[in-house]
């Protein structure tokens, strides 16, 4: 409220701001019934739209979250827990034993110390089981499905330049790994895959994204041998011609699992990388998918709740064509038309990956599950494409869910309480968008900053990435204080402190403020504005028509009289009037005075309309434009206040009619027992009975 007496409308974030003239409407909606100001088609929509979108809902849940399966957890943790948590014993510079695991390694020798110990042993831990057909090897209750493969990248010698002072040190140089200073020339005996370089249609790699650069499919490979002697007798000869050298800049271990006993697919990748800057970092990923009989769905059921999905999404679709061709560029004004044209191209965007899934796999219905994984996974690459696709459907199934979930709040103006948080969050978004923008440079400032100040030293600031995410930590109160004041004692101190009352004291208590702001604002105008029709009153209305068609006459009775009764009587607390008027920009002493001369005392409430029309008279010293516009808006909402009170008053009636009804209609079939002539002998006998 900019004045006294001055008012906010009330901005509902599924309105478009602009009013044009709109082409016939075709098939209407809720939200083309929100922009033709029809709150009785409103209502109604509404209530059509929820139970619909309810039961999509229900189906969408109960089917598409069995796309992920509590066995890929299962599988990853144990061939984790076998190559990744399993530890190994090296001997320090001191002679000591020292025991390390996977992430533990930094040096060549702990990389073949592993390859030895661990690897080979894991790998060949169960003995030997050859397969009839064609001859892969068994682990535990997994399968192969390929033999073990290593794969090397390496850079070309140079490349880097030295400056003059330091050349006379150094003979040689080899510069961070990029696809253009990738080696492809032979080296050590140079013979074999090994020593050899192979693109990638010989070594079925991809190209991977690791933590310090991006490594292209091609190298210098080898598989595992068929036994666990051959296997340590070659990386014992690989380690001894030097395979690894100052050129080596990323190892690759690849192998591809399958259980037949649950249905899964485990793709497993252990990387080494060979920073420039010396060392070893060691990174793992296990990409675990299950198949199902049906391609997408582990049984009947399921496939049929999906092909329910899929005909929510075509009716889902028609709607938004119609809603586009209604509102045209409007169309893009309304917040919840980007949820709703999300969950329609993800939707689609999930239908044709499952349609991918289906063709490729089409033979995974076998009798034999393995004879029907070995048809669809021909090569290497065909198990990262296998893997690949069934991880964005789990993956675009999460993010529709989410949406879907986010697309309930659309539906939560259900009654006048509902509806106040509905419109608050409409009413702050704007202001809390730009809000987030400010919140965004001051937290990238100090992520900035505290990259800077510790990137070299703490491994949450050591990229701006890093950066930005430990400042957002710091925010959930989730940070390593130690680790920064070891770092920098002093810094460490003024950039706590500093964050802390900047970001947490000043800028989320402003947010908190932006919020109640808005909820106060819709609080006033729901109070003082029009009395509407909500979905909880269509709701009561069908409940008490049910209850009167199963017999329960007097309990519906009851209900409406009560609604009347509340609607008729609703009261205003003290608090909620001083509140009103404080808004309204008047001073204490001001509201002091109103109070008194109204009689309106604390612990006491006040009827509506009383204050309705306290309101109206003390703002009657408001700009003559205002008063202009207070009178008409004043005038319209008094008269539809009044037909408001008509239909309540005349349902109230129609009970009462009701009820005459049945006791006329008694009294006729009581008339009818009767002799004809009883009414006359009754007066004569009994002449003051009439």
């Amino acid at each position: 409220m900019s004045d006294r007496g001055g008012s906010i409308a009330v901005i509902d974030p599924g309105q478009p701001s602009d009013r044009t003239v709109r082409p016939k409407v075709t098939w209407k909606t809720r939200q083309i019934a929100l922009d033709r100001n029809d709150r009785e088609s409103y209502v109604q929509l509404t209530i059509k739209e929820l139970a619909i979108y309810a039961v999509f809902f229900v189906i969408f849940f109960a089917s598409c979250t069995r796309l992920y399966s509590y066995d890929t957890f299962v599988i990853n943790r144990e061939i984790s827990s076998l190559f990744v948590e399993s530890s190994f014993s090296t001997y320090s510079d001191d002679d000591y034993d020292v025991s390390l695991k996977f992430y533990d390694i930094i040096t060549m020798t702990h990389f073949w110390q592993y390859f030895h110990s661990v690897l080979c042993d894991k790998l060949y831990e169960i003995p030997t089981v050859v397969d009839k057909d064609d001859g892969t090897k068994l682990l535990f209750e997994n399968k192969f499905l390929f033999r073990p493969r290593v794969r090397q990248v390496r850079v070309e010698e140079g490349h880097c330049e030295i400056r003059n002072q330091f050349k006379g040190l150094f003979q040689d140089c080899y510069v961070p790994y990029e696809i253009k200073y990738e080696d492809k020339a032979s080296f050590g005996p140079k013979k074999g895959t090994q020593w050899t370089y192979s693109d990638s249609s010989k070594t079925q790699g991809v190209s991977f994204r690791g933590e310090i650069a991006t490594y292209g499919p091609g190298g210098f490979y080898f598989d595992f041998p068929k036994d666990k002697i051959n296997a340590k007798t070659t990386i014992k000869d690989l380690e001894h011609d030097t395979w690894l050298n100052r050129g080596t800049r990323a190892v690759f271990v690849d192998f591809a699992i399958y259980n037949c006993n649950i249905n899964v697919v485990c793709a497993v990748k252990l990387v080494f990388e060979f920073p420039a800057s010396g060392g070893i970092v060691s990174s793992s990923t296990f990409r675990t998918v299950k198949l199902y009989r049906y391609a997408v769905a582990d049984s009947l059921f399921t496939l049929i709740g999906m092909l329910a999905v899929v005909g929510f999404l075509v009716y889902f679709t028609v709607e938004e064509i119609f809603e586009i061709m209604y509102f045209r560029k409007d169309y893009v004004t309304v917040f919840w038309n980007y949820v709703d044209f999300g969950i329609v191209a993800l939707g689609w965007w999930a239908i044709g990956v499952t349609l991918m899934i289906v063709f490729k796999e089409r033979s995974s219905s076998g009798s034999n599950p393995w004879n029907a994984i070995a048809k669809t996974v021909t090569d290497r690459k065909s198990v990262e494409r296998l893997v690949a696709r069934h991880e964005t459907l789990v993956q675009l199934a999460a993010y529709l869910f989410f949406l879907v979930c986010i697309k309930v709040i659309k539906y939560t103006d259900l009654n006048r309480s509902m509806t106040i948080v509905y419109l608050s969050v409409g009413r702050c978004f704007k202001i809390v968008a730009g809000y987030l923008v400010i919140m965004m440079f001051v937290v990238s400032a100090f992520a900035t900053l505290g990259y800077f100040a510790f990137g070299s030293q703490v491994k949450g600031f050591s990229t701006i990435y890093d950066s930005i995410l430990s400042s957002l930590r710091i925010l959930m109160r989730d940070f390593d204080y130690k680790t920064l004041q070891d770092a920098d004692a002093w810094f460490t101190t003024f950039f706590f402190v500093f964050f802390t009352c900047v970001v947490i004291f000043v800028l989320l208590t402003m947010l908190v403020a932006i919020v109640f702001h808005a909820y106060f604002d819709v609080d006033v105008e729901q109070l003082l504005g029009d009395r509407q029709q909500y979905v909880s009153d269509k709701v009561s209305a069908f409940v008490d028509r049910v209850l009167s068609w199963m017999g329960f006459d007097k309990w519906a009775g009851r209900r409406r009289t009560d609604r009347l009764n509340n609607e008729l009587d609703r009261r205003v607390t003290y608090q909620d009037v001083y509140k009103i008027l404080k808004r309204c920009r008047f001073t204490d002493s001001e509201v002091e005075k109103i109070l008194n001369k109204y009689g309106i005392e604390p612990q006491k409430t006040v009827h509506e309309d009383e204050a309705k029309q306290m309101f109206r008279d003390v703002l009657q010293n408001a700009p003559e434009s205002s008063k202009n516009d207070e009178n008409s808006t004043s005038n319209e909402s008094d008269i539809k206040w009044l037909i408001k009170r008509v239909d309540l008053l005349e349902n109230a009636l129609e009970d009462v009619h009701k009820k005459c009804d049945i006791v006329i209609a008694r009294l006729d079939a009581i008339r009818v027992q009767l002799p004809p002539n009883y009414a006359e002998q009754n007066l004569q006998n009994n002449p003051t009975s009439s």
